[in-house]
């Protein structure tokens, strides 16, 4: 008895963090790619979230390791690690190849306007 054939996802798969699938988590990552420390409240407002929600956003990315923060001047600051700037920039080229495959799939040929069966 053989036994059944698993299907292989495709590396690009497994290459989607998880964590960055999350529209909102994505665009903090986004926001802050460059490195540096930015404003919660500027990147809050870039995103036009909430502060409860945006907390909570904040709150998974740095529980994963992704981001720190500081108080600096009575101000919280944010700024991707090392570790989140690698997945960030990992989720953003497995993005890039989803994408190119689905670009792949989609037909060469498409029926003229009003030919599709009206």
């Amino acid at each position: 008895m053989t036994p059944p054939v698993r299907a292989v996802l495709p590396t690009f798969q497994q290459e989607l963090d998880p964590l960055l699938l999350m529209p909102v988590r994505l665009f903090i990552a986004c926001l802050l790619a460059d490195g540096e420390w930015s404003d919660d409240i500027a990147v809050q407002s870039a995103l036009q979230l909430g502060e409860r929600s945006f907390t909570t956003h904040v709150e998974y990315l740095q529980a994963a390791g992704y981001l720190e923060f500081r108080t600096q001047g009575g101000r919280k600051k944010l700024r991707l690690t090392p570790l989140g700037g690698d997945r960030f920039a990992e989720h953003v080229g497995a993005l890039s190849r989803v994408t190119f495959a689905a670009v792949k799939l989609l037909p060469t040929m498409r029926c003229p306007r009003g030919d599709a069966g009206e």
